[in-house]
């Protein structure tokens, strides 16, 4: 793989338990070497368990992350703990060298990281929480395509992948649109943060703790697209995805984003 650039990262697990608040943040602590917060989430579907938590990990190196990860893992399994389909696991990634977190590219961002892909492998697509990038894309291109089908209108203000690309990058500096938003699988708010940082929320879902291999890759991938946010020298890849996206190309694929 792949060198990367050094990363912290931090993780929100949600799942459902019996155990009490002071019981699992001091059980869940001594097993994996966190000292982490345990707070009630009133969107946890417990079923027949009492209690839907979110336990909250420091940022941590990304090596001692990973190990902790699978410790995490491991006491979720040998404890009364289950996921569902209302439990998502959101991973909070920062670049070590603070400077490079100021130096993201939301926009190219969202472009760029395969979210559908583990969207779909954990089966979180039609998950309002963690809604994709590339449906408000594919969205924008549909209204600048109507506007552009104005007779008024003269042939070179139509879309086009350069013209997408600047509608998506204006989309993200406005702050009030779906690439904004929260709940966007790729949440671009703690930008704006004095330690900014991106959350992925792609990961979780029914069983997310057993499948600790599969939630690695995901953070190889996301953090590999942060790596690709930096600078200008993958540039000419989001204005490919974005052409193959919206079809200014000619169609290949049925995916949104040919990763």
């Amino acid at each position: 793989m792949k060198k990367l650039l050094q990363k912290n990262i931090g993780f929100e697990f949600e799942i459902a338990t019996n155990l009490t608040k002071r019981k699992l943040q001091t059980e869940f602590n001594k097993a994996t070497g966190w000292k982490c917060k345990v707070e009630r989430d009133p969107s946890i579907d417990a079923g027949s368990l009492d209690n839907g938590w979110e336990i909250q990990t420091p940022p941590t190196p990304a090596a001692q992350a990973i190990r902790k990860l699978k410790r995490a893992c491991k006491f979720f399994q040998d404890n009364e703990v289950k996921t569902n389909y209302t439990t998502g696991l959101h991973i909070n990634i920062s670049f070590k060298s603070q400077g490079y977190n100021f130096d993201i590219d939301g926009a190219k961002l969202q472009v760029l990281v395969d979210d559908i892909k583990w969207l779909q492998k954990f089966d979180r697509m039609e998950n309002e929480y963690c809604e994709s990038p590339k449906f408000y894309i594919t969205k924008l291109k549909n209204e600048l395509d109507e506007w552009s089908k104005d007779k008024r209108r003269k042939k070179a203000n139509r879309p086009t992948a350069e013209s997408m690309v600047e509608a998506i990058k204006q989309s993200v500096v406005d702050g009030d649109t779906d690439l904004h938003e929260k709940y966007c699988s790729v949440n671009l708010t703690h930008l704006d943060d004095k330690s900014p940082y991106i959350e992925f929320r792609a990961v979780g879902g029914p069983s997310y703790h057993w499948r600790h291999k599969d939630i690695e890759k995901a953070i190889y991938d996301f953090s590999k697209a942060m790596d690709q946010s930096i600078g200008t020298k993958y540039d000419y890849l989001m204005k490919r995805y974005v052409s193959r996206m919206c079809q200014f190309e000619k169609e290949q694929t049925n995916s949104f984003i040919p990763h």
